[in-house]
């Protein structure tokens, strides 16, 4: 009961702060309010403690997010703990084995929050395409490229290899196809050139 009263305690400190606070990198206060909320909940079922309504964590993911929020948030529901890995706070979407021949790479998602920059970044992986979003500075030309946890990194990593690969399959592909079609189009001037160059010979 005292846990639970300090965590909705934090949540409501968190929904009267995280409107008027704009500037979310290098926010002193607002860190500090997510490392208050994150670091009890460590081992914790993210859905068990409504992680994902706390204004301070939605607020932020929608608007990193925009339409990319909903599926982002299906697969995150699928999590099963809070988990840390030094300065870096993380959720990610419980793995589900599936027939390799059905799909290369697996659908992932996770949320990750850097105690040290107060930076929050996503990852997602969708039908075979990764990407990673990321809380940026305002008005600055330098992008602060986010840090993951190391089961993280190599996750994005695999799925970045395999959708370069798929990407220059099709790419390949479609030169291949690209060249028929020329061939099928040249044809009946080549067929002319051709006899041509046959009668010509034998006059």
């Amino acid at each position: 009961m005292i846990f639970m009263g300090r965590y909705f305690a934090i949540a409501i400190m968190c929904l009267s702060l995280s409107a008027c606070a704009s500037l979310l990198i290098g926010n002193q206060l607002q860190s500090k309010l997510m490392w208050s909320l994150l670091r009890p909940l460590v081992g914790f079922d993210p859905n068990d403690v409504n992680l994902f309504e706390v204004p301070l964590v939605k607020n932020r993911m929608t608007t990193m997010l925009g339409d990319q929020y909903e599926p982002t948030i299906k697969l995150l529901k699928t999590a099963r703990k809070i988990q840390q890995e030094g300065v870096l706070f993380y959720v990610a979407s419980r793995y589900i084995p599936i027939p390799k021949q059905a799909k290369k790479v697996t659908d992932k998602a996770a949320m990750i929050w850097n105690a040290d920059t107060n930076q929050m970044a996503v990852m997602l992986i969708k039908d075979g395409v990764p990407k990673l979003f990321s809380e940026q500075i305002k008005d600055t030309k330098t992008a602060l490229i986010p840090t993951l946890p190391k089961e993280l990194q190599t996750a994005y990593n695999e799925a970045q290899t395999a959708y370069i690969a798929t990407k220059n399959t099709q790419q390949k592909l479609e030169n291949s196809r690209k060249r028929i079609e020329n061939s099928i189009e040249n044809a009946p001037e080549t067929l002319i050139r051709n006899t041509n160059n046959k009668y010509n010979k034998t006059k």
